[in-house]
């Protein structure tokens, strides 16, 4: 029996890519599962994404569903809207900007089988030097603190197996919650495979992250570091 497949991804003021994506996606989704879904996560635009959504759940019945965050909290939490939403045995997530290139899932798929979750690391990345420089030591700093061994933790390109979701209690709000998906993961003896994706330049919009967003991830890691160590200390009792 064929698994089946939930794909979602969340945008924010992303009128210009989200539905190149699900358009996209579709071709290559039908030729390898009888059942899936899409599922769009808008994060409480304020351009037209929530009405494009809208029409492409219309126009796709049943294959593409829309949920509406009435505003944006936080990438962590557009994340957990989407792995609740998802309904199948395989969920896999991207962005909405539309930089990987989509024909890498199918590579995702293809190892799946042996391992619990399989993530993407960006090879030949086209983003800025800044958003560069800012991943490299971000990588560097949980490799320190958290044991973490991948070359790109916050690559958003992660393929799952359901029993693993529902294995990883996930409380982070924004950036961090790639890096607590993995470190959660390592802890449980999840396999992971990382395999590298095509990385794509955004042709449209901006890119979300700003200097504030490397602040608030910097005390999300000091309070994850604050609840890891209190549940290891249950676990002691």
């Amino acid at each position: 029996m064929n698994p089946s497949l939930s794909v979602f991804f969340p945008v924010l003021n992303e009128e210009g890519s989200v539905e190149r994506l699900t358009t996209d996606l579709l071709p290559i989704l039908r030729s390898r599962f009888d059942t899936f879904e899409i599922i769009i996560v808008d994060d409480g635009s304020t351009d037209g994404t929530g009405k494009i959504a809208d029409a492409l759940e219309a126009r796709h019945g049943g294959l593409v569903r829309v949920v509406h965050r009435q505003r944006s909290s936080g990438y962590g939490n557009a994340l957990k809207t989407g792995f609740a939403a998802a309904r199948h045995d395989l969920v896999f997530y991207t962005d909405g900007d539309y930089q990987f290139d989509l024909n890498d899932l199918p590579r995702a798929l293809d190892v799946s089988g042996d391992h619990d979750i399989v993530i993407g690391f960006r090879e030949d990345r086209k983003d800025s030097r800044r958003r560069i420089f800012f991943s490299k030591s971000y990588n560097g700093l949980v490799r320190i603190l958290f044991g973490l061994k991948f070359k790109d933790v916050d690559c958003s390109f992660k393929l799952f197996k359901r029993k693993a979701l529902e294995a990883i209690p996930l409380c982070s709000d924004g950036y961090f919650i790639d890096t607590e998906i993995l470190v959660r993961a390592k802890r449980q003896g999840l396999k992971i495979k990382e395999i590298g994706v095509r990385h794509l330049p955004r042709s449209q919009g901006s890119s979300k992250v700003s200097w504030k967003h490397v602040f608030i991830t910097l005390r999300e890691i000091r309070r994850f570091r604050i609840r890891l160590r209190a549940e290891s200390g249950k676990q002691r009792r």
